[in-house]
């Protein structure tokens, strides 16, 4: 079985496969679908994406032009070819001329697909084809089922011919994280395959495709654009700079292409060692997103690929389905493990003049947690304690208000922290954080006993030197009654507010404290920034780690790079009265659009409508 690609992994007899048979006449594509939807899990444990079919075109013709002007026999591969078509929509991709000197070979486990591959690529006038029953990694322990028969190993030496073989390499690999693959599995594929950091299988797949490329050989390939822009993508972002000419990258972010929840990326890259990285475009597509605003469209096309590959087509482009923008630039050549951005004259000049008026980072003022994780909130977080028996109504002493993003909104909580309380077993002893003796608050003691089974099957508690019934990420107790940012982890736009009730924040949120011995004023100059239409552009600029719906992703990593203007300029002070009066209440349209303004004035910059 394989797992990306048209790929079917995981699945048992018992259950029937998905099947795209994709013709293609006249630029037409048909899908026709048989059987039954693969369970969401055995998607998530195995990584299977299906590729559509016009996502699967698109990568095709890009890719196809970096190799179509090479002579003579061109051989390509897609290691996890599943129903075939990828290599199908490649052949497809290629001029007529082209097509009878391509020798195509596929890699799969599954030996219904690699049938129906066969057949697929059976009406394809190339050189040749070669199919394979063969797992293109073979890490033992990604599939766990008994029912798998033991295959060959494509890094058996016997297949050592393959290495360095490939001009070209089409593939939609196995998506699959280390939270769902394990780490045991993430630590083999490391050592396997020399990888460092955060490993996740289609790390594993990128270094085993380049090994079998030719010097200069040709990689087109679709995968989750996380990696652009989270810390834990370093790995993948390092092993692509190291081993390969990057050519086009193209973010495809929530234009919906894809079934699964994955939002894809399609790199189109050159087998090159070393590596000396030349000017790589960078396109970005979204779905439009204006708040109360009709737009114009620029441009309309059938379909939003269509006007991708249309070079001269950027901004907001509208489809018979959806409004998208388009922006086209470089790719911002990135130091270390620094996330990849999308570099433009206008974002240059504009990031410029920020830097030139920024004073501080939120790194360099404040300290920026997560909330805290019980693992077991059906255990920990209630709103109705008192309706538990009395004997197991834990003490007030230990029943502490909390704060979740359902409250979270701009300036001030939506309502007083204390609805949703949590039982928080932590106390300050002898300057440090401790577990409650459940001795000292017996109605608490007895209610955490009556779930000792749930809290005491957190291995990874135990194993840390916990108690069976700590949080497993608590934060300090000590922190809770300092003034404090919060925010949640995830909105459409910025929702930051204070709080000075020392109520505790839920791990769907993070918090802000100050720094010792920074001026207390910087928490508000801080909000004021967070919640400005200026940190909004700045956050699309330079990390732009959308969701779907527009949703962004506020996540320390980001927050912490977030800017800071002089606090004593004519401007920080303007913008810390107000805001001092936005936190108090009640807030005024008009108040907000003075700080808003006021914050882009601090920055050297004019308020964008």
């Amino acid at each position: 079985m394989t797992y990306g690609g048209d790929s079917r992994a995981g699945l048992t007899p018992q259950v029937l496969l998905i099947v795209y048979i994709n013709t293609w006449l006249n630029g037409q594509t048909q899908v026709r679908k048989e059987g039954k939807r693969v369970k969401h899990d055995k998607r998530k444990s195995h990584g299977i994406h299906y590729t559509p079919p016009e996502l699967a075109g698109f990568l095709a013709r890009v890719t196809a032009n970096h190799i179509h002007k090479q002579r003579g026999r061109v051989e390509i591969l897609d290691p996890a070819c599943g129903g075939g078509s990828l290599l199908y929509a490649i052949y497809h991709a290629m001029p007529h001329g082209a097509r009878a000197r391509l020798a195509f070979s596929g890699f799969e486990r599954e030996k219904d697909a690699l049938a129906k591959a066969r057949r697929l690529l059976s009406s394809c006038t190339v050189r040749s084809v070669e199919l394979e029953h063969l797992d293109f990694l073979a890490l033992e322990g990604i599939d766990s089922s008994s029912s798998v028969e033991r295959q060959r190993t494509f890094f058996d030496e016997q297949h050592s011919e393959y290495l360095g073989r490939f001009d070209a390499i089409i593939a939609n690999p196995p998506y699959v994280r280390t939270q769902v693959l394990g780490s045991r599995e993430a630590q083999q594929l490391g050592k396997r395959f020399g990888l460092t950091g955060r490993v996740d299988l289609y790390h594993a797949f990128v270094k085993a495709m380049a090994s079998v490329l030719k010097p200069g050989g040709v990689l087109g390939l679709l995968t989750s654009n996380r990696f652009l822009t989270v810390k834990s993508g370093a790995t993948l972002r390092r092993l692509l700079r190291t081993e390969f000419q990057l050519e086009e990258v193209y973010d495809m972010g929530d234009t919906k292409l894809f079934e699964a929840a994955v939002l894809p990326v399609i790199l189109v890259a050159r087998k090159q060692s070393p590596s000396s990285q030349g000017s790589c475009s960078f396109d970005r597509v979204y779905e439009w997103r204006s708040i109360g605003t009709r737009v114009k469209a620029d441009h309309r096309y059938d379909s939003i690929l269509d006007a991708l590959l249309d070079r001269n087509t950027k901004g907001i482009v509208e489809t018979a389905k959806r409004v998208y923008t388009i922006e086209r630039g470089t790719l911002l050549p990135s130091k270390g493990d620094e996330v990849w951005s999308l570099s433009t004259p206008e974002y240059d000049d504009w990031l410029q003049m920020v830097r030139s008026n920024q004073k501080h980072t939120f790194d360099d003022l404040g300290v920026i947690r997560v909330g805290i994780k019980t693992c077991a909130d059906n255990v920990f977080i209630r709103k109705e304690w008192d309706a538990l028996p009395p004997d197991q109504q834990p003490e007030s002493a230990v029943l502490r208000p909390l704060i979740t993003h359902f409250i979270a909104h701009r300036w001030r909580s939506g309502e007083a922290p204390g609805r949703t309380r949590v039982l928080y077993p932590h106390t300050i002893r002898n300057g440090k954080r401790a577990p409650i003796a459940l001795s000292d608050y017996p109605r608490a003691g007895k209610y955490l006993r009556s779930h000792r089974e749930r809290l005491a099957s957190r291995k990874y508690v135990l194993e840390a030197g916990r108690k069976w019934y700590e949080i497993w990420v608590p934060q300090s107790p000590a922190d809770w009654r300092k003034p404090k940012i919060v925010f949640p982890d995830i909105a459409e736009l910025p929702r930051f507010f204070f709080d000075g009730t020392g109520a505790i924040v839920n791990g769907d949120c993070y918090w802000i404290t100050l720094r010792k011995g920074v001026e207390e004023t910087s928490l508000l100059l801080m909000l004021a920034v967070a919640n400005s239409s200026f940190i909004t552009k700045y956050y699309d600029v330079v990390f732009h780690n959308k969701l779907y719906a527009g949703r962004r992703r506020f996540m320390t990593q980001y927050v912490k790079e977030f800017p800071v203007p002089d606090l004593d300029s004519d401007a920080g002070q303007r913008i810390v009265t107000l805001t001092s009066r936005l936190v108090k209440g009640p807030t005024t349209g008009k108040i907000e659009a003075e700080v808003d303004a006021l914050v882009w004035k601090a920055f050297g910059l004019r308020k964008e409508i």
